[in-house]
């Protein structure tokens, strides 16, 4: 009992310490997000988020955690992309080699960390589909898909950093639950770190010493959503038992339906598939009369409950098989639902500029 509420409460308060001593530093050396563009808020707003997070996960790492030193690869992986992440706050980095600072985080993970895919699971209701060759090279697009998929989801106050909250909750759920206490302990610790964070990126008494995310934090969150995605996933990393491959798309959730859904949608309309733009689900929800508080706790709900579904489907005995066509559906009808409502929006947009 000790773990599960004293370590993340613990990280919490490092993280909120780490952003209120941060926050004036970022306001003198400029590390500052500024209005304008696609960026719609009010105000001068310090990106300190992912530096509070990552200081947050150390300091309680090295008071919590001892003898799980093959996470170190993930320590390192995680700082890289948070120094690449300010880095680009700060003076901005050009995409391609950001990508090359991701893909040297992937490489981190599964060269040095031996992390990586050996098996997609029971996909085919028959036996399990055993990647040999390709383990490796899929596991570094899926680590940049995530990476970049949760640096695309922020995009509103809360939004990025509350999807983490919900994947890393489940993860720290599903790691207790096959007996893997290294995972189990440092999710916890990156809950409360997230948490910290959110004091002052979602409304609370310290909303008025609002911060955000930043690069850092995307960034960083995406990597170690990748890790526990396939470490958990895996039965070579969990001798006692393994969460099906299938689960942690349903655990992930949004954050991959939406990365699948705008991705095939800029595809065929022939445009960059990693260029920014607004055309992502929180942005419809916009568009479609939402607030943006609404907006994030209609995806944070969404999200929880995408996860609640796997897991429940799983311990329920479901194949992987089921679970996973399920999963291609979902994102399936999600596509057509988000095209055909940017079809409605720009008709409409038509009408009033008449």
């Amino acid at each position: 009992m000790f773990e599960l509420f004293w370590l993340p409460a613990i990280a919490a308060l490092l993280s909120a310490g780490a952003v209120l001593i941060l926050r004036p530093l970022a306001t003198r050396g400029g590390l500052l997000d500024h209005p304008g563009g696609r960026k719609r808020h009010e105000g001068s707003t310090p990106l300190v988020g992912g530096v509070a997070i990552l200081i947050a996960v150390w300091v309680s790492t090295a008071m919590f955690v001892r003898g799980y030193d093959h996470y170190t690869p993930l320590y390192i992986g995680l700082t890289l992309l948070a120094l690449v992440g300010l880095f680009d706050d700060l003076n901005g980095i050009p995409p391609l080699s950001k990508l090359a600072f991701q893909f040297t985080a992937a490489i981190l993970m599964t060269s040095w960390g031996e992390v990586y895919l050996h098996s997609l699971g029971d996909l085919l209701n028959k036996r399990d589909v055993i990647l040999y060759a390709w383990g490796i090279p899929l596991t570094l697009l899926a680590v940049l898909a995530v990476v970049n998929a949760i640096n695309m989801t922020d995009g509103m106050d809360g939004l990025a950093g509350g999807l983490s909250f919900i994947v890393f909750g489940w993860f720290a759920w599903l790691a207790n639950d096959i007996g893997n206490p290294g995972a189990y302990r440092i999710c916890l610790l990156v809950c409360g770190a997230i948490a910290g964070f959110l004091l002052f990126n979602m409304p609370s008494p310290l909303r008025r010493r609002l911060v955000f995310l930043g690069d850092a934090g995307s960034l960083l969150l995406g990597y170690g959503i990748s890790w526990f995605a396939v470490e958990l996933s895996q039965k070579e990393y969990n001798p006692a038992g393994h969460v099906p491959p299938a689960v942690m798309l349903w655990v992930v959730g949004l954050i991959l339906i939406d990365l699948l859904a705008v991705v095939l949608r800029r595809a065929i309309q022939g445009k960059n598939p990693l260029a920014a733009d607004r055309t992502h689900l929180h942005h419809l929800l916009l568009r479609a009369g939402l607030n943006s508080k609404q907006a994030v706790w209609f995806l944070l709900i969404g999200n929880f409950l995408l996860g609640l579904i796997g897991v429940i489907a799983w311990k329920q005995g479901v194949p992987e098989s089921i679970l996973f066509v399920a999963f291609l559906l979902l994102t399936g009808i999600h596509l057509l639902i988000m095209q055909r409502a940017w079809v409605v929006i720009r008709w409409i947009r038509r009408l009033r500029s008449r």
